[in-house]
């Protein structure tokens, strides 16, 4: 029997919906959070900051040209893998969920102090402040579309194809710290992909085999302490790729 409350704090995306829909057939969430989405234009200006010009209107280019096509091209395969993996994109439900502009504002950390849950589970927010991290006694759980440290930021399944390293194509559980997915690994599961598969289906996969782990870590949260392992290397930051980037690597 579930004793500890356990919030789902993510944001509004297809993902957060597959990986609340397939907690609730197993566990009681006391609340959903669910942070709006970051504007374009903020988005944007950040990745300015981050990354430059030249790469920025790469993937801008990317985003509007490429994958469009790649989403026609995986139609079948997409809908073939919900079916398979059961993932159901319903919303939450809307007795039990609460909208914020931001998973860092105020109105977040009031629910989070009158709450006091046990157990926070993360998914696809902007970056954690510590005042929220720091606002209750709740463990945070995040579940990272790549393997930590080495594939951190955006689309890790992708890169680590890119990179010829598939063996590391998959997903982490780990804690959240104040960084990007540098927080101690709980587990890591691992996929192959098929042919058929592409950009846009490979998330698909990297998050179906993520909730079977986030739901045996959920057990072992819900009855002990939770065992994780810190790691020292750094590791690499990855974004978006640019359409250039993308071709060259097609093409080698």
């Amino acid at each position: 029997m579930q004793h500890k409350k356990i919030v789902f704090l993510a944001s509004d995306c297809e993902s957060s919906r597959w990986v609340y829909n397939a907690l609730i057939k197993d566990f009681d969430i006391e609340i959903s959070i669910i942070e709006k989405p970051i504007s374009k234009k903020t988005l944007i200006k950040g990745r300015l900051k981050r990354i430059g010009f030249v790469k920025v209107l790469g993937q801008i280019f990317f985003s509007a040209f490429i994958v469009p096509f790649l989403r026609i091209h995986a139609k079948n395969r997409k809908a073939f893998l919900l079916k398979q993996h059961q993932l159901v994109n319903t919303n939450f439900i809307k007795s039990k969920t609460h909208w914020v502009a931001s998973v860092n504002d105020e109105a977040c950390k009031l629910l989070l102090e009158k709450i006091q849950p046990d157990i926070i589970i993360v998914n696809g927010t902007r970056i954690i402040s510590k005042r929220i991290l720091q606002c209750c006694h709740a463990v945070f759980i995040n579940m990272h579309t790549g393997i930590t440290p080495k594939y951190r930021g955006s689309h890790g399944g992708y890169w680590a194809l890119h990179n010829n390293d598939p063996k590391n194509f998959g997903t982490t559980i780990h804690l959240v710290d104040t960084g990007v997915d540098t927080g101690a690994v709980i587990q890591q599961v691992f996929t192959k992909p098929a042919q058929t598969d592409n950009f846009v289906t490979y998330p698909i996969l990297q998050v179906s085999i993520g909730i079977d782990a986030l739901k045996n870590v959920l057990k072992q949260a819900l009855t002990r302490t939770l065992d994780s392992t810190s790691h020292t290397e750094k590791g690499m930051m990855y974004y978006q790729p640019t359409v250039w980037g993308y071709f060259l690597n097609r093409s080698r």
